[in-house]
């Protein structure tokens, strides 16, 4: 506990300056050693930023070569979508094929006079053939209201409808009567005002004699492997491709590992050519260049261009952009440009040498070398960059044993310096205080 402290009392010395001074000079080495921790931690951010953006493209590069990229696939479309929608649900025989829809499914509708105060209304119904029946407790309801109770159950097999003060019942299912339809009876109902059945939708296809029939608007059945959805009567042709890798998925994983590419080349340039200030004199200049002239990340770009360069991509459109002079930024960075049809224009010529060239699940190119250039870098745990990582970690933990010992070094010369001050304060006003008391006693004996 520091003791009592007499700022210049006696000695007229402003003795608390005269400590923060001296502590000053006692502090450079902290304040250099401070400085020097917060470069280390600049220097982590700036790896760890390097180490995202690389790892970021080699799965750009895996991408290249994923299964789900090479697996062919097909296309199913409908040259009259408002009679014919179509969808793939497997794989499915390639070719056109003309599909005329005859009728549409419909449901069941029956409408009744409505007994005043209400009753029970039994519905016997059929769901694909077999027989159920649900009844309703309507007595003492108005029509409104049964109407209300009627919908409000979750598994009422009919929709209510107050149609003129009669009860309209339709079948929630589509389909002919045989299958999906019902017939209502009981107190709450007075005299069939009208009754429809159901139909089922049908349609066929040409070539096939058999006329094919759904109880609602999907089908299955004709065009294995394709679901129809039957929307109006009429005649569309639903057109099946030829399995085969889709290329704009292609070229779009390959304009997005240029980007990922590109991307990582600013980066680590950036921080290659960001030059150290000479004399620091803030905290600011002092973390500028904390990665500059990095042999480790110049060694890595100067991989990845010749990788590229070896690799002849530039007949799929992936390039070095370049001019004349050879001065134009983007070339000499070495930073890469797509051109989609020349990427397209190698694959109408030979898609089985792009797939080659780029590298898939069961052919070795491209994507593989440029992962395997990048995974030792990247790797986690113990790749180069999640090293250096580590490295900082164990120099910033010695920096703050250091920094920590230093600052009890530190309150220990202060609390040495105001005990020394203190003592000084207080024998010369002891002496003062003697001189006074001699005088007083000189002048009083003169006196």
């Amino acid at each position: 506990m520091t003791g009592i402290q007499l700022s210049g009392l006696a000695s007229g010395l402003d003795t608390d300056t005269i400590i923060t001074q001296l502590m000053s000079i006692e502090s450079l080495p902290r304040t250099r050693m401070a400085q020097q921790q917060l470069v280390v931690q600049t220097r982590q951010t700036a790896l760890q930023s390097v180490d995202s953006s690389l790892t970021n493209l080699k799965l750009a590069a895996q991408d290249l070569r994923s299964a789900a990229l090479w697996v062919p696939t097909q296309q199913v479309t409908s040259s009259d979508d408002s009679v014919v929608g179509a969808q793939l649900t497997s794989g499915a025989a390639p070719g056109g094929y003309t599909v005329n829809v005859t009728t549409l499914a419909s449901a069941d509708s029956r409408s009744y006079a409505w007994t005043a105060g209400g009753g029970d209304l039994t519905v016997d119904y059929k769901a694909d053939g077999a027989a159920q029946t649900k009844t309703f407790a309507l007595t003492g309801k108005s029509l409104d209201e049964a109407v209300t109770e009627i919908n409000g159950q979750d598994d009422s097999p009919v929709w209510a409808v107050n149609v003129n003060g009669k009860l309209s019942l339709s079948r929630k299912e589509t389909g002919d009567h045989a299958n999906w339809g019902f017939e209502a009876s009981g107190a709450a109902l007075g005299a069939q005002a009208s009754s429809r059945d159901g139909t089922d939708s049908s349609y066929t296809i040409t070539g096939d004699p058999t006329t094919y029939t759904s109880h609602g608007s999907t089908a299955t059945d004709g065009l294995p492997g394709v679901q129809l959805t039957l929307k109006s009567v009429g005649v569309a042709t639903v057109n099946v491709s030829t399995p085969q890798v889709d290329p704009a998925q292609v070229a779009a994983k390959l304009k997005a590992f240029v980007t990922a590419y590109n991307s990582s080349v600013d980066l680590v340039r950036g921080k290659l050519n960001e030059k150290p200030v000479a004399s620091p004199q803030s905290d600011a200049d002092a973390v500028q260049g904390v990665l500059y002239g990095d042999d480790s990340l110049s060694s890595v770009l100067t991989s990845m261009r010749q990788l590229i360069s070896e690799a002849g991509l530039d007949k799929l459109g992936v390039t070095v952009p370049s001019t004349g002079s050879g001065t134009d930024p983007d070339a000499l960075a070495g930073k890469l440009s797509f051109d989609e049809d020349t990427f397209d224009d190698a694959w109408a010529k030979d898609s089985g040498a792009v797939e080659a060239k780029l590298g898939s699940m069961t052919k070795s190119g491209f994507a593989q070398s440029f992962e395997a250039l990048l995974s030792p870098i990247t790797r986690s745990g113990d790749g180069l960059l999640d090293q250096r990582v580590k490295d900082a970690d164990g120099e910033l933990s010695y920096i703050k044993d250091n920094l920590d010992r230093m600052d009890v070094r530190l309150q220990a010369k202060q609390d040495l310096l105001r005990s020394q001050f203190t003592a000084m304060e207080q024998a010369l006003s002891a002496s003062q205080a003697q001189s006074s008391w001699l005088s007083s006693q000189l002048a009083a004996l003169s006196s």
